[in-house]
This record gives structure tokens, C-alpha cells and sequence, in this order.
């Protein structure tokens, strides 16, 4: 599978890569700025490409055979639509750690596009919605009794 972090030098980003990359995964780095993505990919000895949010025709080029992104620049608002822009036309699915909540329900009223082109565009699988809510769900359904749900998470 071919992916990419988008974002890959920011202070999340740097985390997802490290992370990648101690699970034997080599995505492809990309960001706005040239020099700090060639400068972490080459670290990792990882494929990269410099592409700006603002330039779709080669955001679109970049994505060319990406199989999914996994985007981690902010502010999500500002960045979320040119991302998932390109992933539709290209057919990249698309996944953010956002939690701001205008990105979600942008996310939502793309659904039914995102279906019909066979993507996924799901935002907030980083540390708080997705993987809080699903951690709900398991529990709740493991304890069908439970009258209240605390969850906490220590890292």
C-alpha cells in the first residue's frame, strides 16, 4: 500500500512518521516546505515530495498513485478542503487527526461524493473522536449494564 503523511515534519506529524517507520511502514513525506521535508524524509530514508494545499493541480499530480493520506497540517479548517479535494479526483482515501468540528461536518456533507468515487473520507482518527468514540462503543457493548462510561487514557 502506497500512503502518504502530509504535514510529516509538523510536531504531530513528526510523531506519525516515527511511528510508521518503527512499524516497518514507509510512507511518503510531503509538505509545503521543500527543505523541511526532503531534510526529515531523507532521515527516515523515506520518498518525498514538497506540494502546496494552494497548487490542486499538483497536489492532484502528487497523489497519483497514493492509495491513501493521512493528513496532519493544520488548521484543519483551512486545509481539510483542498486535501480531500484531491483525494476524491484521485481516488486516495483521505484521514486527518482533526477534532475541529466545521471539518467533521464538512467530512459528512461529502459523504455520498466520497461513496460514489469508492473513498474513505474519515478526519479525526488522531488522539480524540474516532478512537475515543469507538472505544465507547466496544465497552458499551461488552457491558450492556453499565449506567455511566468513564474513559481515560495515559500515554
Amino acid at each position: 500500500m502506497s500512503w502518504m503523511i502530509y504535514g510529516a515534519y509538523g510536531f504531530t506529524g513528526r510523531l506519525v512518521v516515527e511511528v510508521a517507520v518503527r512499524r516497518g511502514h514507509k510512507p511518503t513525506l510531503c509538505g509545503r516546505d521543500e527543505a523541511r521535508t526532503r531534510a526529515l524524509a531523507e532521515s527516515y530514508d523515506l520518498p518525498w515530495r514538497a506540494i502546496a494545499l494552494d497548487d490542486s493541480e499538483g497536489l492532484r499530480r502528487g497523489l497519483e498513485g497514493c492509495d491513501a493520506v493521512l493528513h496532519c497540517a493544520g488548521p484543519f479548517s483551512a486545509t481539510f478542503r483542498p486535501m480531500v479535494d484531491a483525494c476524491l479526483e484521485t481516488g486516495a482515501h483521505y484521514l486527518d487527526i482533526t477534532g475541529e468540528i466545521g471539518v467533521l461536518e464538512a467530512a459528512a456533507r461529502r459523504h455520498e461524493t466520497a461513496q460514489a468515487q469508492g473513498v474513505v473520507v474519515m478526519p479525526a482518527v488522531g488522539f480524540d473522536v474516532v478512537p475515543t468514540d469507538c472505544t465507547a462503543k466496544r465497552l458499551a457493548e461488552a457491558l450492556p449494564g453499565a449506567t455511566q462510561l468513564d474513559i481515560a487514557f495515559a500515554g
